[in-house]
């Protein structure tokens, strides 16, 4: 037995001496004034960072016989301090809150185009005054609430034609994208704007005159950002695995880097793609075009400590896995998960997921995070 744990443990000890050996050093260097994050393909996490991440389900809600506690599509889920959960379910055109166990609490919201109504509500955020804000772009407009459900006020986005993922910085000013035509081209413009939609500065462009010319790559639609420290806003590149950073001035402050392997598209991911679509999407199922290879990752969170989520397009065995890359405040590399649900909110020391349960409905996942060395 003893001949035995101690091959077991040189085995081992080779792994792991094998893997350090394997894996290359994070390069960070200045060029022109902008920090520039280099992660290899298989780097080395910085000395002493904690890169296990054990998560431990807590509650589950969705999957109750109550009407209210069932969701027909959610779009979007945002978390309070107090651990209350709000979830705008884009289907019903309502929002749902929990409480930090579970349990239903309250709904509002309905089909309509009056105050408090919604025709497409697509995301719920909160503003720096703690307002529920929901946009909605059918209605040409993002509605205000109270966390009570008490319709507040609505701002007009007519003038930013097709705003869309508005978020809000520390002192009210608002982040989002529109669409820009300009003679036969058109491009999907990332601005910060003040609190009534007077643009301050570009941060990032797109162009999308594809869209003009019945074409539609179903992963150039939009560019993903989110808030960082000091109002810095952390945004994709989607030609690249890069995460650029500028300050809360619009000036280029860093760009976060990583080597990958390209995953190709296959037959059967855009037969799964088409078979999630909407019957709302019908028309435009002709014209989607699919590239070769999918984009660098789907998109990217952060928590609160500063670390970045990166949800790759890697897939797992199961279906619905993803590989998720983290990276530390700083932009290197730290580990790499495996994860079945959507991450949606990293609040405090818990992560809040989309994930279908067996019979094929969505369900909202909290888990507690530990993180060790």
């Amino acid at each position: 037995m003893k001949r035995v744990l101690y091959v077991t443990l040189v085995f081992v000890l080779i792994f792991f001496i094998s893997y350090a050996v394997g894996a290359d050093k994070i390069k960070v260097k200045t060029v022109n004034g902008v920090q520039v994050i280099e992660n290899p393909k298989n780097p080395a996490p910085p000395k002493g960072a904690l890169t296990k991440m054990i998560l431990k389900e807590e509650l589950t809600i969705g999957e109750g016989e109550a009407e209210e506690e069932m969701f027909s599509a959610i779009s979007s889920v945002v978390v309070d301090d107090d651990g209350n959960i709000y979830m705008l379910d884009g289907e019903e055109k309502k929002v749902k809150v929990f409480d930090p166990e579970g349990k239903f609490v309250r709904e509002f919201g309905k089909q309509g185009q009056g105050p408090g109504e919604f025709s497409l509500p697509i995301l719920i955020q909160f503003s720096n005054k703690g307002e529920l804000v929901v946009e909605d772009p059918l209605n040409a407009r993002i509605a205000f609430f109270t966390t009570e459900g008490k319709f507040l006020k609505n701002l007009s986005t007519a003038k930013a034609l097709g705003l869309a993922l508005v978020i809000f910085d520390s002192q009210g000013n608002i982040i989002g994208q529109q669409i820009v035509p300009a003679g036969n081209k058109l491009t999907r413009d990332c601005i910060k704007y003040d609190s009534e939609l007077k643009p301050l500065f570009t941060f990032a462009s797109m162009d999308n005159t594809s869209l003009l010319q019945g074409k539609i790559n179903p992963f150039r639609i939009v560019i993903f950002y989110q808030l960082g420290k000091n109002d810095t806003i952390l945004y994709s590149n989607p030609e690249e695995y890069e995460i650029t950073v500028v300050n809360s001035e619009g000036k280029l402050i860093k760009r976060i880097l990583k080597k990958y392997d390209p995953v190709k598209v296959t037959e059967e991911d855009k037969k799964e793609f088409f078979d999630s679509l909407p019957s709302e999407a019908a028309p435009v199922k002709d014209r989607i075009e699919f590239p070769k290879y999918y984009p660098a990752y789907q998109n990217f969170l952060l928590d609160e400590q500063g670390r970045i989520f990166v949800r790759t397009f890697e897939k797992g065995k199961e279906k619905g896995e993803y590989y998720i890359e983290v990276f530390d405040a700083e932009g290197m590399y730290i580990t790499k998960i495996l994860l079945k649900a959507d991450p949606r909110v990293w609040k405090g020391d818990k992560l809040y997921a989309m994930e279908e349960n067996e019979d094929g409905f969505q369900t909202l996942k909290c888990y507690s995070i530990q993180w060790e060395k």
